[in-house]
């Protein structure tokens, strides 16, 4: 799984045949062997991961221009006109697994167990907890008024 993920890295593409070799590494993050790992087996017992895979991209482009007149007293036909400008594009994308569940197999038939992600519950809990403090102070001052 892995070994996909950590294969896609910050490129410049120059032509449109590498976008799509770029595209082609993203899509392939969600390929069933990024989300299931191998089975591992010991004894009467087999195990592996599932994993949540998310693919993000994004592109833009712009461009703009000016047409330089021709200094007073001249006629435009005789300076020549110019026109300037100038554009440029980008664009990126990001794939990421997490593991989410082990699926374990056993003479007693299969059983998923979830992982349990302790950080990204801590950081929803303060975040919740911070947010309902600061609306709590909020409309306090608001009824003092």
């Amino acid at each position: 799984m892995s070994e996909i993920i950590n294969g896609i890295t910050m490129q410049a593409i120059n032509t449109p045949a590498e976008g799509m070799a770029l595209l082609e590494k993203l899509v392939a993050a969600g390929r069933a062997e990024a989300v299931y790992s191998q089975l591992v087996a010991q004894g009467e017992y087999a195990a592996m991961t599932a994993a949540e895979v998310s693919i993000t991209m994004g592109f833009g482009f712009g461009g703009g221009g000016e047409v330089q007149s021709a200094p007073a007293g001249e006629s435009s036909e005789a300076a020549n006109d110019k026109v300037t400008g100038g554009g440029g594009g980008g664009g990126g994308g990001v794939s990421m697994a997490r593991p989410v569940a082990v699926v374990a197999i056993g003479p007693h038939g299969v059983r998923v167990e979830p992982v349990v992600d302790t950080t990204k519950i801590a950081l929803a809990f303060f975040t919740t907890l911070i947010t309902i403090l600061t609306l709590l102070g909020q409309a306090r001052r608001q009824a003092e008024q």
